[in-house]
């Protein structure tokens, strides 16, 4: 598992999108730049909080002119529970047996976190239409999150 950078080309990937049929990244950044946001579990408190708080903001992300689509290794249904629950109003990637996940360096691997050791860590990967990576956030923690204004502002240098 290698942990992507900024400036490195992103691994392409075809996945099921909980809603809407098949997504495959280098089909979707010809349209617009890409934000995954990798999260660890549905239905936490933090994650809970986090939907919410990007659900009031989903305006400010669709002006930067960029797509997010949400990553999360649970099986469709819970994803599409957890849509419902959460009114999401982003698309939803099932990453089937963490696959994407491995592939970005989104894996919980530190130690002290026993209970969430190899599960998916919260994370944010910006792709530009040439399949670089232009700006990578992970948690130290994966209860961490990054303040969603400080993101947008953070993506909005990133795309220029």
């Amino acid at each position: 598992m290698t942990e992507l950078t900024k400036g490195d080309k992103a691994h392409d990937f075809t996945a099921v999108r909980v809603r809407d049929g098949v997504f495959t990244l280098s089909s979707a950044v010809r349209e617009t730049p890409i934000l995954l946001y990798f999260y660890p579990v549905n239905f936490g408190m933090t994650c809970t909080r986090y939907i919410a708080s990007m659900n009031e903001m989903f305006e400010e992300f669709e002006n930067l002119g960029i797509k997010m689509f949400h990553l999360n290794p649970d099986n469709v249904d819970i994803l599409t529970e957890w849509m419902d629950r959460t009114e999401s109003r982003y698309d939803h990637i099932f990453d089937e047996e963490q696959r994407i996940s491995k592939a970005y360096g989104m894996i919980v691997t530190h130690p002290e976190h026993p209970k969430v050791l190899g599960f998916t860590n919260r994370g944010f990967v910006l792709v530009g239409a040439d399949m670089t990576i232009r700006y990578v956030w992970r948690a130290d923690r994966p209860n961490d999150t990054v303040d969603l204004k400080s993101l947008i502002d953070e993506i909005r240098n990133a795309i220029g």
